[in-house]
């Protein structure tokens, strides 16, 4: 793959890239965090979505190379997966650490929830005809049940669907995020609803049917990156992304 490098004047300009870019990124670091949770791989709250964005972002302003004819979105998701396998690694070594230190034969009381099998939607959601429960939306097991079948999923596909289903986005908007075509978009999407449409059939095969697939995932959480945050960021970015002689 051919890499361009990347000089002064584009990383000032890649500053108000990345802005446009935070909302949609901290809602993708955010599931991402859910998937390697229901994954067992992080414990619950083990990592904050914003402190893994703000990593993302100022790697991205120092980053010295990126890869020709890849938008902008999809450069800062790479990154985001780079950022939180390194954080991953460093918490399996932290608790390596810390299981050494702990006795060899601690009993019962210390089976942890990562030995229990992972919830399906089924077993949260057991009427697939019935509304979703606002209690449902705001358990962290059912956000991780969701993060785990959304988890099955190339990002070029999830992605789209996620944008559009959850976050609201328009067709184009996507586009523009993306770096595709409008059609283009329009079908990653309908591959990844009848995935999940399938995946879900299969899940609630003795439950009467899966519940609509938009219905459904329109209830993944997201958020907008809090006003004080943004601000913050915004200044951090602009001073990494300034010549080395106008640094303060």
């Amino acid at each position: 793959m051919m890499i361009a490098p990347l000089q002064p004047t584009d990383r000032a300009a890649l500053v108000r890239e990345f802005v446009a870019c935070l909302r949609p990124l901290l809602n993708f670091v955010r599931r991402r965090l859910r998937y390697h949770e229901a994954l067992g791989e992080l414990a619950p709250g083990e990592l904050r979505a914003e402190d893994v964005v703000d990593a993302v972002l100022l790697e991205a302003v120092h980053s010295a190379e990126r890869p020709a004819g890849v938008s902008t979105y999809p450069w800062l998701r790479r990154l985001a997966r780079r950022v939180l396998g390194r954080e991953i690694e460093r918490a399996r070594r932290h608790r390596r650490e810390l299981s050494l230190e702990r006795p060899l034969h601690p009993g019962p009381a210390a089976a942890s929830e990562g030995d229990l099998p992972p919830l399906r939607l089924v077993d949260i959601l057991p009427d697939p005809s019935a509304p979703i429960p606002d209690q449902a939306l705001e358990q962290a097991e059912f956000q991780r049940a969701l993060a785990r079948l959304l988890g099955q999923l190339p990002d070029s596909w999830r992605e789209p669907f996620l944008l559009h289903t959850a976050d609201g986005y328009g067709l184009r908007a996507i586009a523009e995020l993306e770096g595709v075509s409008v059609p283009e978009v329009r079908r990653r999407i309908e591959q990844a609803r009848r995935f999940l449409r399938a995946c879900l059939a299969e899940e609630y095969e003795e439950a009467g049917g899966p519940p609509p697939v938009e219905t459904l995932f329109a209830a993944v959480e997201r958020g907008e990156p809090p006003a004080e945050h943004q601000a913050h960021l915004i200044d951090r970015l602009t001073a990494a992304a300034a010549p080395e002689g106008a640094r303060p």
